[in-house]
């Protein structure tokens, strides 16, 4: 009850303030002339739908950030936190009344407000990086939203020279009409047979009955390999997310932001310095990846996962584990994507990272079938090109005779007193689409649903570890992350038609990966840290500019805990250490060679700040002490560890079978078993644990 109150205080607060929001928008954006014309009353009503499309928890938490928007800043803050807060909050209510003056006032002075706030607030960083709330990071969450919504207007596109989809000297699975492709076969197997929470609650008698939790990586290639080694079995498989039409895949960030990921893609960290990224559908975070798929090889393997895990104690059978990536390697037809759809942005990037001698630079190998190159993978592909596991596993599954459940979220496992161990899954308790209860009855239970859902389900259902007084259930939380930069060149690169992630190097000794990259116009919104006219300024550049991805797996290790400014009561508690930003200024610094090498006029990162370099700055000091002050938001997709593989009770979640201890039939089959993050990609090996997993499931006795 309180919570629907406050979601509809919220929403009324939010529509009092729709001529503040248009207003600010046109400011922190720059106006803009022309096609580039920012109208506010527009990118307020595209941001209003996005928050009708969100769940009211999510609306809520966004809607936040416009109520602590900082609009009045003062010079100073005091030296102490709770000082800090108490004049925070003041300025706060100061804010609100001073945006009344800001409708009012015309352009300049409305511009001069907004420099003064970004001044002030630069000046403040260092302080606020150790705050609890930290109203850089909302004001930067919340012009994203709005850059966004912007940069997805169809006058913009047009301007930009962007268009949705391109068409190449071959068509892609789905045929040659790419503005209304039809949806996949594999779609409509799934659309004609899935089930509901209540068709699949009574397991039938004489028939041992599975159930898997979450069809992302893990748990769509449990669910098939458990029902093709079990024939005889009953297989249910459970995902919280929708059951996505392929045609329907949305063209706009915003959309597929929120029905496609979890929490719309605004998972923050504790420190809300870190965002965490997955997908929530049927085929989890691999519908929305960029299709990469790395198996672990020399290096990668021997030292970065093998060596690493066993220093940790974990014993598996590696050569096993090594082959279980093998048939997936076919199954998604990893390779490199047709030349067509490099783009030469990409190739920009890549002729400089080669000409500073540090290795090859390769061809990223994705899972992708006859890729044309419209550079949405993370909004879904709408051409069944992405072998996701929405396009392979799961349809595989259903084919086999398995049962597949969408929109019935995990809340909670019932546990039963256990004959081996101290427990046993009963039943899997699920809301349906309606909000309603559903029990779910079951004779062995996979755990899949992601590292940070996982390890909620376990803490809600009452375990937190199988050794008296040992919380081991979301610790060694670890994960990959990105930050990337930007180049302007002289010529366009014609980055926005073509594969998103199209070659890497790798930096062995940082443990680095540096990727090119690109996005559609909403996505870029991200990589735009200027306001008023310098943003202006670098959207009329976007057609010349290159982007590269640093990716470094983080050397300390976090927790998911009870918290409550989380989402359902849980938050991520993560943070970089030195080591790690360290490593990051390194592989940035590189790449800014890379694209200076190439004739880049300037380069930037989305630091809060804005600050660009230009080819005669001073480099190693740009990059030089990075870090939190910075308010460089991170960005992560691949969240590892939390219920991590162990070699007793008190080190781990699993054992080397991947069984939960203390549970005679309970598995985890997703990216929380990590004990160590991997740096690449983590899809491949993650459906190569499930893979090795599978059958030890079957065998046991449970």
């Amino acid at each position: 009850m309180l919570g629907r109150l406050v979601h509809l205080l919220l929403r009324v607060y939010w529509k009092v303030n729709r001529p503040f929001v248009a207003a600010f928008a046109e400011t922190v954006l720059g106006y803009g002339e022309g096609p580039f014309e920012v109208r506010g009353r527009e990118v307020w009503a595209r941001f209003d739908r996005f928050l009708r499309q969100v769940t009211p928890a999510v609306s809520s938490f966004i809607t936040m950030g416009l109520v602590v928007l900082p609009l009045y800043v003062p010079r100073t803050l005091p030296r102490s936190a709770v000082g800090r807060v108490l004049v925070q909050v003041w300025y706060g209510l100061k804010s609100f009344f001073l945006r009344i003056l800001f409708v009012i006032r015309r352009p300049p002075g409305r511009t001069r407000m907004v420099e003064t706030m970004y001044r002030r607030l630069i000046a403040q960083a260092p302080a606020q990086a150790d705050d609890l709330v930290k109203t850089i990071a909302s004001l930067t969450s919340f012009k994203w939203a709005l850059s966004s919504a912007y940069l997805d207007q169809p006058q913009l596109w047009e301007a930009l020279g962007y268009r949705p989809f391109v068409h190449r000297s071959f068509d892609p699975p789905s045929g040659p009409d790419l503005e209304s492709p039809p949806i996949s076969p594999s779609l409509l197997l799934l659309r004609e047979r899935a089930a509901t929470p209540r068709q699949v609650a009574t397991k039938p008698a004489g028939r041992t009955t599975y159930t898997v939790i979450g069809s992302g990586a893990g748990g769509a290639v449990a669910a098939q390999r458990i029902a093709e080694l079990d024939p005889g079995a009953r297989v249910v498989l459970l995902e919280a997310g929708p059951l996505p039409a392929s045609n329907r895949f949305p063209r706009h960030f915003l959309d597929a932001s929120a029905g496609l990921y979890m929490n719309a893609g605004v998972t923050l960290s504790e420190d809300m310095q870190t965002m965490f990224v997955q997908g929530r559908a049927v085929g989890g975070s691999t519908v929305v990846y960029h299709t990469v798929a790395f198996k672990p090889e020399g290096f990668w393997w021997r030292e970065n996962l093998v060596e690493r895990w066993r220093a940790l104690g974990v014993e598996l059978d590696w050569e096993e584990l090594h082959s279980c990536y093998d048939p997936w390697l076919e199954r998604l037809d990893v390779g490199p994507v047709e030349d067509e759809v490099m783009s030469r942005s990409a190739r920009t990037v890549k002729a400089g990272l080669e000409a500073l001698g540090r290795g090859p630079v390769f061809a990223s190998p994705t899972a992708v079938d006859r890729c044309v190159g419209c550079g949405r993978c993370f909004y879904g592909c709408p051409y069944s090109a992405s072998r996701s596991m929405l396009e392979t596993a799961v349809p595989d599954f259903v084919a086999a005779g398995g049962l597949l459940v969408p929109e019935a979220k995990a809340v909670r496992l019932e546990l039963a007193p256990g004959r081996l161990a101290r427990h046993r899954v009963a039943a899997v308790w699920v809301v349906d689409r309606d909000g309603k209860p559903v029990r779910i009855e079951t004779d062995r239970c996979v755990i899949a649903p992601g590292a940070y859902a996982a390890s909620k389900l376990l803490w809600r259902s009452g375990f937190t570890g199988a050794a008296a007084g040992v919380r081991t259930v979301g610790k060694r939380f670890s994960a990959n992350l990105g930050i990337q930069l930007v180049g302007v060149f002289p010529e366009p690169q014609g980055g926005f038609s073509s594969q998103p992630i199209a070659y890497a190097l790798e930096v062995p000794e940082e443990r680095l990966l540096i990727e090119t990259t690109f996005a559609p116009p909403g996505a870029i919104g991200q990589s735009l840290p200027f306001w008023g006219e310098a943003f202006q300024q670098r959207v009329r550049k976007l057609d010349r500019v290159a982007f590269a991805v640093v990716i470094a797996d983080s050397t300390g290790y976090g927790q998911i805990k009870r918290g409550l400014l989380g989402e359902s009561g849980f938050v991520i508690d993560f943070k970089l250490i030195e080591r790690d930003w360290i490593r990051f200024q390194k592989g940035l610094a590189l790449t800014a060679r890379a694209m200076f090498e190439q004739g880049a006029e300037e380069v930037w990162l989305n630091r809060f700040d804005a600050a660009p370099l230009a080819p005669d700055g001073d480099l190693e000091r740009y990059f030089a002490g990075l870090g939190p002050a910075d308010f460089i938001t991170l960005i992560s997709g691949h969240l590892q560890g939390g219920n991590v593989i162990g070699p007793r009770p008190h080190a781990g979640v699993v054992d080397g079978d991947l069984k939960v201890y203390g549970f005679d039939n309970a598995w985890i089959c997703d990216a929380s078993v990590i004990p160590a993050p991997i740096t690449l990609n983590i899809a491949l090996t993650v459906m190569a644990l499930a893979s090795y997993a599978a059958p030890r499931i079957v065998r046991a006795d449970a």
